[in-house]
């Protein structure tokens, strides 16, 4: 006889070998460090293996304010597969980020057909492009430079007004989480000239995640890229909106090639936040 699941809960930083064992049930890298994060600074909610194995499934709700949140590692056991309980956690997160909520999320296909079942929609396409990323020639790394402790309220600010939320519970745990943040200055005096800024993570211990990246323009992008994937040991990763002319082809050309595609979907009304030219990239496709 098939044994119920124990009721939805919500997870706390106690559970990060389970939720990193699950990562790795779904042919996932663990990434305890993510985990780390978004157990401490989002709402994670998990239903534990009726076989007393760890996790049966999770899913995470991160809220940018009162009408706006991100899914993001939406995992069901492969032993668990075919039994509801992606949708089920799916509703339960629904409810939790509220009614008047506009919810976003990178769908992969395995994915898409029940999201789309709950109300999603498709919003753009996203390409991750991965590999040994060569330098331009000409790099100097004129106006951009490595990021400090006091550059942080300048960086909440700007990433506020161009993300048109706050993302102020995840991005304030950057200095701790990130590898390396860079800043892009317009030459005014120092830590208040600054337009643009990128972080650079490791997602694997063999892969480098530079995001967020947030700049007024491409040229400026293309500078903070480089400067933080010019140090890179290891191949970088860069979530890129393949329908825009700034990057993609650019990324291309220069060592990293596309590696896998999901599809931005939202639930909830659809309204331009910020200024949506200015992203370039996510923080993560935990945190869409």
């Amino acid at each position: 006889m098939t044994r119920p699941f124990p009721p939805i809960r919500r997870l706390g930083p106690e559970d990060g070998a389970r939720c990193a064992a699950l990562s790795v049930d779904r042919g996932w890298s663990p990434e305890p460090a993510k985990w780390s994060l978004l157990l401490t600074a989002s709402e994670v909610f998990g239903v534990d293996a009726p076989d007393g194995r760890g996790l049966a499934g999770s899913v995470t709700l991160t809220s940018w304010g009162a009408d706006y949140a991100a899914v993001g590692m939406m995992l069901v056991a492969a032993r668990y597969e075919r039994r509801g309980l992606g949708r089920a956690l799916m509703e339960h997160l629904l409810r939790a980020a509220g009614d008047d909520a506009t919810v976003t999320l990178f769908a992969t296909d395995m994915g898409r057909p029940l999201y789309e079942k709950l109300g999603f929609t498709p919003v753009r396409r996203s390409v991750s492009f991965v590999g040994r990323f060569r330098v331009p020639s000409g790099h100097d790394g004129h106006g951009v430079r490595a990021a400090t402790e006091a550059d942080l309220p300048a960086i909440l600010t700007l990433d506020r007004a161009a993300f048109g939320g706050d993302r102020g519970r995840i991005l304030s745990r950057l200095p701790a989480y990130a590898d390396r943040i860079a800043v892009a200055e317009d030459g005014g005096p120092p830590g208040q000239g600054i337009v643009g800024y990128a972080a650079a993570w490791r997602n694997t211990p063999a892969s480098t995640v530079i995001g967020p990246l947030v700049a007024p323009d491409g040229e400026t992008a293309r500078r903070l890229v480089t400067a933080l994937a010019a140090d890179a040991r290891t191949p970088v990763r860069l979530d890129l909106d393949p329908d825009r002319a700034e990057l993609p082809g650019w990324a291309h050309a220069h060592g990293l090639e596309p590696a896998g595609r999901n599809v931005v979907m939202a639930h909830g009304e659809v309204a331009e936040r910020g200024a949506p030219g200015h992203l370039f990239a996510p923080i993560s496709v935990a945190l869409a």
